[in-house]
């Protein structure tokens, strides 16, 4: 299978070589400045452009650039609603969330648990979810680049997985936060190199723009408005739009987001960061759906569908399949497309690994333990990665097993997890009658029923079959037996010519009912759209902690912890309804809270300077000082 030629292993080496070497150079550099908290947030002075960056690749990674090629290849693009749906939370969000997380004084978002709840069960069991979550999604991002170097050079997979969280691991051990953003910030620059090297050639060889985008339309694949409410379609408008909010507020609630919110060093520039970040994702997740347009109607024109040919066998592998055969005569560009799937993949890793990183120390260590020395502290957030990069590992091994685009997988695999903490986060911040109990009791349900869902869409063999769009053309393959192709939850029909597939495909749609009945019984509710599991999840979380809540009297709420919806969406709300809103809890208008940042600097010799933000609050007449550091 191996076909990449010498020139495109020196581009594939120069970025791994260039990724260690950043996290090197930090290592050095900020040898005398090592603080866990340096060591997990940086100095709280980051430039935006470079921390926007970093998080746009921290969350846009491998999984973006191999799976929705492939989902929009198979499903068509309608993907692409959920995207924007996600800018448009991750807009409202912003303004929300962005100016309440910068008055706490902490390094692990689990930390909001204790101080609103003011129960540390509550934050434990946060943690745990949380740690669960993003190793789930680590492993998700650790095996895509593996599958695709399978296909490209002929590696195994295992070899692969362990070789690449070798490498991440190290370079984010050695280098801390700093070294993670700006090693991001380098393979940004492969990301977008290799995408638009792979449209450009691929688009040159269908015949231009117009003939590739006659296809795309003609065979069904600009399908953005599919209104149909039946919940159990594997995607619609309605769920693509409530599961790209949902999404948003996913990201918003990260220990990867709150990183960077907290490197910027003041709210404006967090805002401003955020807002760049989210643009450059709408961009580049454009780019990967443009990419699965140009990937079918390339081999619609060549005549042969990969899959239908088993040519390969996982659909994740499509683009780099295509990727082999457009640019087999050309030097350098197919390592040039290695390299931007491999910094697309390793970029968010090594954010997910300083995220576990400083969650197992905030969490787990320090919350635990005597106060012990810098040195010591810094040597047990390094081990830690270590400790989740095996078991990022031990993910990917069993992910591999799971058929389907990475997307869906992890969306199906980790919606209990991500809803549990979405939901606590949204109930402590926007319902003061919450409590402790309400919060745990809300979280244990989302966790219990969507995962039992979950494992039942992944395991029953009753569920709903959805069927793929039709494939490119097939006339131009080896022979191929007429048959009927089915998997876990997709199915299409594969024949050897276009007419043949249209007469069965006709066939297939006027019979669907009695070769494949509708779900009964619980596969009716395992049928569920993967895109309706996390807000669900949520929906539960929010409804049953606020009802469990009310069995116990109402508690004191700190203003810093508790977001007043009401007065941030509109200023023409009358004083009694935004008082009946906020429940008791006495917090100054946010124009007045948030209309002045003082900066105190303060400059010791041979010290950096440190700043200090320092919030005015007019109701309690006190200042908090944050410091950025």
């Amino acid at each position: 299978m191996a076909f990449l030629k010498w020139e495109d292993y020196v581009i594939f080496i120069i970025t791994l070589v260039f990724s260690l070497g950043i996290g090197l150079y930090y290592s050095i550099r900020d040898s005398k400045k090592r603080s866990t908290r340096y060591f997990l947030l940086g100095d709280g002075k980051m430039a935006i452009f470079p921390v926007a960056l970093s998080m746009m690749v921290s969350f846009e990674s491998g999984i973006m650039m191999l799976s929705i090629p492939a989902e929009v290849y198979m499903y068509g693009m309608q993907w692409y609603i959920s995207i924007i749906s996600m800018f448009i939370s991750n807009m409202l969000t912003m303004h929300l969330i962005i100016p309440t997380q910068r008055k706490l004084n902490i390094t692990s978002l689990n930390q909001f648990f204790e101080l609103r709840y003011n129960s540390h069960g509550l934050r434990l069991f946060a943690t745990i979810i949380r740690l669960l979550a993003v190793t789930n999604y680590l492993g998700n991002v650790v095996f895509v680049p593996a599958v695709t170097l399978e296909i490209v050079a002929g590696i195994p997979v295992w070899i692969s997985i362990v070789t690449l969280m070798g490498v991440v691991a190290v370079y984010t051990l050695i280098g801390g936060f700093q070294a993670v953003v700006w090693t991001d910030v380098f393979q940004t620059i492969f990301m977008f190199s290799g995408m638009f090297a792979v449209l450009i050639k691929g688009t040159m060889d269908v015949g231009g723009i117009t003939n590739a985008w006659n296809i795309i339309s003609e065979k069904g694949r600009f399908n953005m408005l599919n209104f149909d409410p039946d919940p159990t379609l594997r995607q619609s408008f309605w769920s693509l739009v409530v599961g790209g909010i949902t999404t948003g507020l996913e990201l918003q609630f990260s220990q990867q987001s709150f990183q960077r919110i907290k490197a910027t060093p003041t709210i404006s520039t967090s805002k401003r960061m955020f807002i760049l970040a989210s643009i450059l994702s709408l961009i580049i997740s454009g780019l990967a759906v443009l990419e699965g347009g140009v990937m079918f109607a390339y081999y619609h024109v060549k005549g042969c569908d990969p899959l239908e040919a088993k040519q390969v066998v996982n659909q994740n592998q499509l683009i780099a399949k295509m990727v082999r055969d457009i640019f087999q005569d050309i030097p350098c560009l197919s390592g040039l497309f290695l390299a931007a799937v491999f910094s697309a993949s390793l970029s968010t890793m090594s954010s997910l690994l300083n995220s576990l990183s400083a969650i197992f120390w905030e969490d787990v260590v320090k919350r635990h333990t005597k106060p012990m020395s810098e040195k010591r502290a810094v040597f047990i957030t390094q081990a830690s990665v270590l400790l989740f990069g095996g078991l990022a590992i031990c993910f990917a091994f069993g992910i591999s097993g799971i058929d389907g685009p990475v997307s869906r997988i992890l969306d199906i695999t980790g919606a209990s997890l991500s809803g549990t903490l979405i939901g606590l986060f949204l109930l402590g911040w926007f319902v003061p009658r919450a409590n402790a109990l309400g919060a745990f009791v809300g979280g244990l349900a989302c966790f219990l029923f969507i995962g039992w869902i979950s494992i039942g869409k992944l395991v029953s063999s009753g569920v709903r079959v959805n069927v793929k769009l039709e494939p490119a053309s097939v006339e131009h393959c080896p022979h191929l037996n007429a048959s009927l192709i089915t998997g876990d939850t997709d199915i299409y029909s594969h024949t050897t010519t276009n007419s043949t597939w249209n007469s069965t495909y006709t066939t297939l749609q006027a019979n669907q009912t009695l070769i494949f009945p509708e779900p009964q019984g619980l596969d009716v509710l395992y049928s569920l759209s993967y895109k309706w599991l996390l807000p669900l999840g949520i929906i539960l979380v929010f409804t049953v902690g606020s009802l469990a809540s009310h069995l116990q009297a109402p508690i004191p709420v700190d203003p810093l912890v508790y977001v007043p919806v009401c007065d941030y969406l509109t200023r023409y709300i009358c004083t009694p309804i935004k008082k009946k809103f906020r429940r008791g809890v006495k917090y100054s208008e946010p124009d007045q809270e948030m209309a002045e940042e003082t900066m105190f600097v303060e400059e010791k010799p041979g010290d950096e300077m440190i700043v200090d933000v320092v919030l005015e609050s007019t109701t309690t007449q006190e200042k908090t000082t944050t410091d950025i550091i």
